[in-house]
Parts: structure tokens; sequence; C-alpha cells
């Protein structure tokens, strides 16, 4: 079993509480920046240490003035975080000393039935940790010096923190590592229904949602389990033009909208049913198909249209055929009209997900995808350059597992990368996923020149296996070309 320790990390605002976060989960997930207030969200994420599994949250600044009007969203997260948390770590500045908003908030979380432990932060070298006396006045018994940007104290406070836990579940023998989660990125424009949808999908107003653009300003990950599978949820800041950005916090909220798109499984691309197809949204869809990223899209907002009387089946063609025209380079994504508001066809969105990643995983057999290729070459031949054709003597389908994000990859062992053109490989494409199914998922092929007369004998062979005839009988089928000399060079290319 895993632990069920839930960490709230608290504090006011611009103590460091997003750069512990970001220490405690090894990874740049929370927003860093020295403007107070970036975190509005509850932001989470599972975290492991000593046998230990636990959920850590990052709050909102506690006591911040929020110009745009958030301060009320703001709060009302921090307490859903702590009323969540089993265990509260509580953030103070050691360069600030100790402030009334610390002491005020001391007293209220001296009032709380859980653990606290106060973690001084920004306490860079040992001769400073003589501040810490002037924190004790908490009258909460545990505290700890440490400085998130450097990693001092870092050790000392987790093993703080997890000890306890071993004396209760008497330490950590027979815990099974859980199954990794199914990331799903939400991405978009500002204003498209990102947070809705994520609120929509948990039934809970997890994320903080406004008329006012730009609300959400990190990648917030929200575990979620649907029907006994784990789903990651990441919540992005909408992604504007560049030069509309003038802001440098919007300008690191619209780069770490982008990352996301690295670490997810599938990327989610929510469009405004009332906007259609921006040029924006063909830029962002543009990240997504040269991270070369499983794509599902969302037409949000589908509610509007029919208030207007017009979400009949044939305009939801209309849109699709547009969909397809403007965002073309992204036809293997499926497209799902649905509303954030009303809960219509929101389910469908984890449905179509499930299936993307059943696809993305799925095993294409060597002598299946290798049968194929051949009928292709045979049904509709490469065109003439200069006075050659392009052939694929073998191929076969490389899973990497031990990369994070796997995409479909075909090695395609040819004569001359030169003489494929673009036509040609969109129509094996086209013909693959007629073929088999990988709705959802784009594909990496890659070409690698190789010696004819020996890649044809290997392919001869495992057609041959499949279908029980002679190597001979196959070979005669598959007309090998003889290569005089020795053998050349081999030249690796990719293309994605």
């Amino acid at each position: 079993m895993t632990s069920p320790h839930t960490v709230a990390i608290v504090g006011r605002p611009n103590v460091g509480k997003s750069a512990l976060f970001n220490r405690l989960t090894g990874k740049e997930i929370s927003l860093v920046h020295d403007q107070p207030g970036v975190t509005r969200d509850r932001i989470s994420h599972t975290c492991r240490f000593d046998g230990h599994a636990f959920e850590l949250l990052d709050t909102g600044g506690i006591g911040l003035e929020d110009e745009q009007g958030f301060s009320a969203a703001i709060a009302q997260e921090v307490e859903i975080a702590l009323a969540s948390a089993s265990d509260i770590l509580f953030v103070v500045d050691g360069r600030d000393g100790l402030t009334p908003l610390d002491e005020e908030i001391g007293r209220k979380l001296r009032k709380e039935k859980r653990r606290v432990i106060v973690v001084v932060n920004k306490l860079d070298v040992p001769k400073l940790d003589g501040i810490l006396d002037e924190f004790h006045q908490f009258g909460i018994g545990e505290m700890v010096a440490i400085s998130s940007a450097h990693g001092r104290g870092i050790d000392d406070l987790l093993d703080m923190l997890t000890t306890p836990w071993s004396r209760e579940t008497g330490g950590t023998e027979g815990e099974t590592p859980l199954d990794p989660p199914i990331r799903l990125s939400f991405l978009g424009r500002p204003n498209v229904g990102k947070s809705s949808l994520v609120n929509a999908l948990l039934e809970d107003r997890r994320t903080i949602v406004s008329p006012v653009a730009g609300t959400t300003r990190d990648a917030v990950d929200v575990p979620f389990t649907w029907k006994g599978r784990a789903f990651t949820l990441i919540d992005t800041a909408g992604m504007r033009q560049k030069r509309k950005v003038h802001d440098p916090l919007e300008a690191k909220m619209t780069g770490r909208s982008a990352h996301t798109i690295n670490r997810a499984n599938v990327c989610v691309l929510v469009l405004d049913a009332m906007d259609g197809v921006h040029m924006q949204d063909k830029k962002i869809g543009g990240l997504i198909h040269e991270a070369v990223r499983p794509c599902l899209i969302v037409i949000n907002k589908w509610d509007l249209v029919r208030e207007q009387g017009d979400a009949s089946k044939k305009k939801e063609q209309e849109y699709l055929d547009a969909i397809r025209n403007d965002l073309f380079f992204l036809e293997y994504a499926p497209v799902i009209f649905g509303s954030a508001k009303t809960g219509e066809r929101v389910e469908h969105i984890l449905r179509a997900v499930e299936k993307i990643e059943l696809n993305r995983r799925r095993k294409i057999g060597t002598a299946a995808l290798n049968d194929f290729l051949q009928k292709a070459q045979e049904r509709q031949s490469p065109p003439l350059v200069n006075n050659r054709r392009f052939k694929i003597y073998y191929a076969t389908h490389q899973i990497d597992e031990a990369h994070p994000q796997p995409t479909p990859t075909l090695v395609c062992f040819i004569n001359s990368r030169k003489l494929l053109v673009p036509n040609y490989q969109r129509y094996l494409e086209l013909q693959l996923r007629e073929t088999f199914p990988l709705e959802g998922c784009p594909v990496r092929w890659i070409w690698r020149e190789k010696d004819s007369l020996d890649a044809e004998t290997k392919m001869s062979k495992i057609i041959g296996k499949q279908s029980g005839k002679s190597e001979s009988a196959v070979s005669r089928t598959i007309r090998p070309r003889r290569y005089e000399g020795k053998a050349k060079p081999t030249h690796t290319e990719e293309s994605q």
C-alpha cells in the first residue's frame, strides 16, 4: 500500500512555497516568479521518498490582495487544501523575519488538529540558522531550516515529515508501485474553457474559473481516477500570440504551457465553438504536431451554438470539415463537440483518451506490417524520380518502453530517401491508418537506406513465416534487385 498522506504547503505570498514544491517533486511543475500571487490554483503532484508516496499540494498565498479580484477564490482554494491535508508545511521567509501576517497564519494553524511543520526558507548558509529562535513563538514544535533555491535542508525536512509515517505503518515493506497515470494536457487560447472542462471532469471547482482571460497562470496538475484508471489532468494557461504578450510573467506562463506538451501522454486542444479556428489555434496545434504527441480536439461551448438553433448534425459536419481543413496536420486527432457548462459529452473525452492510449501502445506485428507495405506498393507504385522508384524492403514497428511518452515509430529500410516524395509518404500513412488502429496517434517514420538484397532477404523470411511459403518463393514475388560490388555505407534519415 502507498502512504495515505496528503501534504499541503501554505504561507503568505512570496515566501518560496512554489520553489519548495518544485524542489520536493524534483520537477519544474509550479511556476516561480518574483511577483506575489503567481500561484492561484491548488497544484498537486505525487511524491516519493524512502518508500513513501504522498500527494503534495501547492497553494496560493494566504492574505494576498489580488488586483483582479481573485483573493476570495484563492483563499477558498487554500481552505480546501487545508481541509484535505493530513500534514501541513507552514513556509516562512527567514530573511524577512517574523511578520504580522505570519503570526496570524501561525495562530490559525495552531488550532488545527493536524501535524504542522514550520519550514523557515531562504536560509542558504548555517550561520543564519539562529533566526529560527524568532519563529518559536508560534508554539509549533517541529521546525526546520532550508533553502529551496539551493536544496539545503531538504533531506532533513523529508526525514522529519516521513519518519512518523514509518512508525504508523510499521515500515515500508509490502508497498507496491502505482501504475503511471495518463497525463492529459488541456491546451488552447485564453478563455476557451480549459479550466471549465477540467472542473466538469472532476465534478468539482478544482481550478479557478473566471471570464477574465489569463485566470489560470500555471500548469495545474490534478490527480483523478475514472472507472479505476488513474489520470493526471493538466490545466494550462492560455497561449496568446507572441506579439500580444508584453508582460514577462505572461511570457513565462506561455512557455510553461508549451512545456506541458512534452510531458503529456495525450494533448487536448480546446477550441471555442463560437469563434471557429483562429491563427493561434493553428500555432498551438502546430506545436503538438511538431512534438509528435497524440492529440484530441474538443470543441467547447457547443451549448451556445445550440441556443442559436444551429447545432444540427449538418452544422457539426460543416464545423468538422472546417477543422480538418484548417488543422490538416492533426487529421489523426478525433474531434468531440461538447460543453463544459452543461457537461454534454464531457465523459466522451476520457473514453477517447483511453482509446488513444491503447492505440499508442499497441504493437503492430512485423509480418503484418511488411505484408501491408508490400501490398500498398503494389496497389500504387511510387512515382519515378530520375528514372528510379522509391522502395521499402523491410520495416518494423519500434516501441521504446523506456521512453516516458512512446509514439508509434516505424523503422523502414529503403533504397533511397531522395526518391520518397511527400505525397507518397502521405499515401502510405493514410493506408496505414485504414489498416491498423492508430486514431489519435501521430506516426514517426524513420528511413534507413539499406543494401537492397540484404533487406529483401530479411523481408522474405518474415513474410514466408506468415504465409507458409518458402523463402525462395517469396523472394521471387518481391523481385530483389542485384547490387554489384561492395555494400554501400548505411545512411539514416528521420522524418516526422
